[in-house]
């Protein structure tokens, strides 16, 4: 995934987090404590931004060129 894709990915991430929160603060008669839920979407925001900015591992070795021993 390109960088500039990251950052929009990311954007709309944020975007989702802010709406979500807003709606249920309002359901929540806008005192502005979700409790426990809120703490939930936090941390789901976060690991969400993390998935999306992780490096790939390469573990694809291109040099495994090992003899098998094939004797009997």
């Amino acid at each position: 995934m390109s960088r500039v894709s990251k950052v929009i990915v990311t954007v709309v991430i944020i975007f989702v987090w802010i709406l979500i929160t807003g709606l249920l603060t309002a359901a929540n008669g806008g005192n502005g404590r979700l409790g426990i839920i809120g703490f939930i979407l936090a941390f789901g925001v976060i690991a969400a931004i993390r998935s999306v900015w992780k490096k790939e591992k390469n573990n694809h070795d291109d040099n495994d060129h090992q003899q098998l021993d094939k004797t009997i």
